[in-house]
């Protein structure tokens, strides 16, 4: 009797051991031949065993996945752990895409980085979201020169990115296009079905326009240093807003520019956005040698932009426009002139304003 509740427990406890592996697949191969052990092989059998919702990467698993063939799309609500982006890295060897999430799934996806995507100007190269959504964490995007990274397009698309960095990318990386507009603006995030959403982010040494879009975007505490092109274009009636973000020593002859319909034929009204359509509040920007924002040149966009509790420290222009909330702005511009010496590599400062340095910081 006893051996027969021993062996009954055995199969219960293996039974049990099989259930929990059925609900994650391990990658543990930098190849991409399709064998046992590949992402690609993972991605397959998690699209068709619904009991699979899961790929973890081995910790010991360290290098370079270059495709040989564009990723399988995602048909299922899949989750991607990487074991860091330090240890491992997806190339698409400049002629291969990633991540298309077929309409009605989800992919949450982190610890990868990411490099030399196919070129493609109307897909997402590496994330492609139509109908779908995206949610990476702890990512690195690097060495893009091919267009475009990250395309939400379709209704119900969202990107949701944090904790993430954008470096020497030389190509746009975000595009939407028009859609799913409510028809009056809305304090509610969630009244946007399509959405960009990029919070705890840096951005850095990137060539090219960062954000080209039609759609609600949202950036949110980021750091975005010593970029040489563009940051956005905000296009369209969809509301944006840069909050809590540092902007420095970018050179981008214009940073932000928005612009829209409003008031053509046909046209949403101008009833159709709110006063903070396009908000900046709470950003620090400094040292940046071109202009912050173009309202968009005319008071019919200028009536939707709100520009509030930002410090501009020794920049080119705050803004071209006449925003119609423009409150708890601080202007700190130190530096009147600039001039080397000309004896040695002395550089002269000629401030306009007082300046108390302390022990231990550095005039930067």
């Amino acid at each position: 009797m006893k051996r027969i509740q021993i062996i009954y427990f055995l199969i219960a406890v293996i039974c049990f051991s099989v259930s929990y592996a059925q609900g994650e697949i391990r990658v543990s191969s930098l190849a991409d031949d399709n064998n046992e052990g590949t992402l690609r092989r993972a991605i397959i059998t998690a699209n068709a065993d619904t009991k699979i919702n899961e790929i973890i990467f081995d910790t010991a698993l360290k290098g370079t996945i270059s495709l040989t063939s564009n990723l399988p799309n995602v048909t299922s609500n899949m989750v991607i752990r990487g074991s860091g982006a330090d240890n491992i890295t997806i190339s698409g060897a400049g002629e291969y895409r990633m991540f298309v999430i077929e309409s009605g799934f989800t992919l949450d996806i982190s610890g990868i980085t990411f490099t030399d995507s196919a070129n493609n100007y109307n897909n997402g190269t590496i994330f492609d979201v139509s109908g779908s959504s995206v949610i990476a964490t702890e990512i690195v995007v690097t060495g893009i020169s091919n267009q475009t990274a990250f395309w939400s397009k379709g209704d119900n698309s969202t990107i949701t990115i944090s904790n993430s960095i954008f470096k020497n990318n030389t190509a746009t990386l975000f595009r939407s296009y028009w859609g799913s507009t409510p028809n009056f603006t809305s304090d509610n995030e969630s009244d946007y079905t399509n959405r960009i959403t990029v919070t705890e982010s840096t951005f850095s040494y990137n060539r090219d326009l960062i954000f080209s879009t039609e759609r609600y975007v949202k950036i949110n505490k980021c750091n975005f240093i010593r970029n040489y092109g563009q940051i956005a274009s905000f296009r369209g009636v969809n509301r944006y807003q840069v909050l809590n973000s540092t902007f420095v020593n970018n050179t981008g002859r214009l940073l932000f520019t928005f612009s829209s319909k409003i008031g053509d034929t046909p046209s949403w009204g101008e009833d159709t956005l709110g006063v903070n359509n396009t908000l900046f509040d709470g950003n620090l920007f400094q040292g940046n040698t071109g202009t912050i924002l173009n309202t968009g040149g005319g008071f019919k966009h200028d009536s939707k932009t709100t520009i509030t509790n930002n410090i501009f420290v020794n920049n080119g222009k705050m803004w071209y426009g006449n925003p119609i909330v423009e409150s708890g702005n601080q202007q700190n511009n130190f530096v009147d002139s600039v001039s080397p010496s000309e004896d040695d590599s002395t550089v002269f400062l000629n401030l306009n304003k007082s300046l108390l340095i302390k022990e231990d910081e550095e005039l930067h």
